[in-house]
């Protein structure tokens, strides 16, 4: 005979599991690259897991989570899982800002190296912070988009352009610029009017802010490069199964070089569509590139020495590498 509380078993027994159903905030608009790369990541997620961690976007900024409190905001709780522009993150954790350091990285390349070096410590950052590390993804090189032709020191002298942060200001400044930060909000009305006569941007928001309208040249500085993160609160990635745990490890790791790869497609996209609309495009002289090194070089030690002795150990070993 079944009683009651043993059918009350059975069907708790048959039942399947509850699913983490996560809400995944993003700053940046649903077609982004990097929007479309965590929709794939979390359509492998449910599929692999056979729906038993659901992630749920929310791009746009539509959750209300600012950029710099996402690292805050994922070791709290406040959110299961985020994706961080990382140098955004440096007033909680400086090395974050390791990447954006001025001219330190001259190459997409050296900062795909310098990802695999850094990547240990990287873990042990968010771990500090609550958070297992999934996978990251690079912004496209920066560049400066310019009404002038970019030649040498002299040609870029007083030029007044838009910085982003106090970092970028200061790395302009160390180049004889005029640098005015300015939100992104606020940069296609300053150059209407002609407050500024410049940007500091990738590719991307060039094409966004449709920079043909009132430049003429695009230069790939690489002044700086910035890397977003992808990462899960501890409680709740301790609350997965070691099965659904290894899942979203295993897509994590598979996924990152293409994810990687997509940075470099959008750049090269977004490159050909600024030429099809007549900006000239060029790199800067490597004798160019040497003087505004050498001039933010100071920037560099004074940001390293900031972030302390682990920082400069990094740094230097990956250069000695």
């Amino acid at each position: 005979m079944i009683t009651r509380s043993s059918l009350a078993f059975l069907l708790l027994a048959t039942s399947p599991a509850l699913a983490d159903n996560w809400d995944l905030p993003l700053a940046w608009p649903a077609d982004n690259y990097i929007s479309v790369g965590a929709q794939s990541f979390a359509d492998r997620v449910r599929e692999e897991t056979e729906g038993r961690v659901d992630i749920t976007l929310h791009t746009g900024g539509s959750l209300g989570f600012k950029g710099p409190e996402m690292l805050g905001a994922v070791r709290d709780g406040l959110v299961p899982i985020g994706d961080m522009l990382m140098n955004q993150q440096i007033g909680d954790e400086p090395m974050l800002g390791l990447t954006s350091l001025p001219y330190f990285l001259s190459s997409f390349e050296e900062l795909q190296a310098f990802e695999k070096y850094f990547r240990a410590d990287l873990e042990d950052i968010f771990a500090k912070n609550n958070q297992k590390l999934l996978y990251t993804i690079p912004w496209p090189q920066q560049q400066i988009w310019t009404k002038s032709e970019v030649t040498d020191l002299a040609s870029i002298k007083d030029m007044k352009i838009r910085s982003y942060d106090r970092s970028s200001t200061d790395v302009f400044a160390s180049a004889d610029m005029t640098p005015v930060q300015l939100p992104w909000g606020e940069v296609i009305p300053s150059l209407a009017a002609g407050t500024i006569n410049a940007v500091a941007t990738s590719s991307p928001s060039a094409v966004d802010g449709s920079f043909w309208e009132f430049l003429d040249y695009g230069f790939p500085t690489r002044q700086t490069w910035n890397m977003n993160a992808m990462t899960v609160n501890m409680d709740s990635w301790n609350g997965l199964s070691d099965e659904d745990q290894k899942a979203l490890t295993s897509i994590a790791n598979e996924m990152q070089p293409a994810l990687w790869q997509s940075a470099q497609d959008e750049d090269t996209k977004n490159m050909k569509i600024l030429a099809e609309q007549g900006m000239t495009l060029a790199p800067i002289s490597d004798e160019l590139r040497a003087i505004l090194t050498e001039r933010a070089e100071p920037l560099r030690a004074a940001a390293i020495e900031k972030m302390g002795a682990k920082a400069k150990d990094v740094v230097e070993g990956f250069k000695a590498k």
